[in-house]
């Protein structure tokens, strides 16, 4: 009973879904952002700031005494 109803349900909504779905790609697509979102910036924040809490742990590490020559 159900499928009855879905192939003049698709006929009647596929013609009506496809123009709104083209014209909100077309339109959305011209308008630039404003302002500045930082995300270039956060990348190089990270991705500088990944060594250099590798070189602090292991700086604690080296004082706490794991990182000597010694084989216990």
């Amino acid at each position: 009973m159900r499928r009855r109803y879905l192939a003049p349900l698709i006929a009647l909504v596929l013609p009506l879904l496809l123009p709104a779905v083209t014209w909100a790609a077309t339109t959305s697509g011209t308008e630039k952002p404003d302002g500045h979102d930082w995300t270039l910036d956060t990348i190089f924040v990270v991705a500088l700031g990944i060594p250099l809490i590798l070189t602090i742990l292991t700086l604690v590490d080296i004082a706490v005494g794991k990182h000597t020559s010694k084989h216990e």
